[in-house]
């Protein structure tokens, strides 16, 4: 397995490219004061497959006909709020910045700009729901960065009457991995660019589909950081019946716990 603790004691034995080819490191500070902090290199080629994933993973809630208000920090180019608003330019979408304003603007620009679809952490959205839930031009919310719990799922629903679809990943994965679809029956996985093993977090041994256990994950077309069997601490299962939506890509059931604490906050 590869683990956080070779991101943290050193990162660039992971490296299989020339240092000139790399576009982007991303640091990941870890929990403590004193933590070491993560490293994840990329380079052009793996940030044009996130930006590809995102195009096409934002068509399950999106199209060219909707104006997309954009939570996460994008100012620093290729970080998740920039390519989420490069994808949705590709796919005709509108975007509209809202990172770093106050709540009161962000709720005056959705009705200024009749922004239909809010993407962010489920924290903060679900603030927004609470607080302004006259809203009603917003029908669909992608939830990201953290977990995902029932009753912040239920209060954006209740607030609009929006569809709420998640979204999960980390940078180690390249920023995306897996996004639900329009069934909400768990997420359709980026298998062109990752695979994904469920493994018992105490033996290390793959468990059957439909058994709880901890992601490990083998990227299958990053070149500047390929990451072998990458043990993620989440905890999911494979779901063994298809999503009634047909797609043919594996069901993986929402993440339910973390066995171990990562650094990801400032992944974004």
């Amino acid at each position: 397995f590869t683990t956080a603790e070779d991101l943290k004691s050193d990162p660039y034995r992971m490296v299989c490219v020339h240092p000139n080819e790399i576009s982007r490191i991303v640091t990941l500070k870890t929990s403590g004061s004193t933590g070491e902090s993560k490293r994840v290199f990329f380079t052009e080629a793996d940030l044009e497959l996130c930006t590809d994933y995102f195009r096409h993973g934002m068509r399950n809630l999106v199209d060219e006909t909707d104006i997309v208000g954009i939570l996460f920090p994008y100012r620093t180019p290729a970080s998740v709020g920039d390519q989420l608003i490069r994808g949705l330019w590709r796919l005709g979408s509108e975007t509209v910045a809202l990172f770093g304003l106050s709540d009161d603007e962000i709720s005056a620009l959705i009705t200024f700009k009749k922004i239909t679809s809010l993407a962010g952490t489920p924290k903060q959205i679900a603030g927004l729901a609470e607080k302004y839930p006259h809203h009603s031009s917003i029908k669909t919310v992608l939830l990201s960065a953290d977990f995902v719990s029932d009753e912040v799922r239920e209060i954006i629903r209740r607030a609009w009457s929006a569809e709420v679809f998640e979204h999960y990943g980390m940078t180690e994965m390249g920023l995306g991995c897996a996004v639900s679809c329009e069934f909400q029956n768990g997420y359709h996985v980026r298998e062109a660019d990752l695979y994904l093993e469920i493994i018992d977090p105490e033996t290390g041994e793959t468990v059957p589909d439909g058994t709880w256990g901890e992601i490990v994950f083998t990227t299958l077309t990053r070149t500047g950081m390929p990451f072998i069997r990458y043990r993620t601490g989440d905890i999911s299962r494979w779901k063994t019946d298809p999503c009634p939506c047909g797609s043919k890509l594996k069901l993986l059931d929402y993440i339910r716990d973390r066995k171990i604490e990562k650094g990801r906050a400032n992944s974004i």
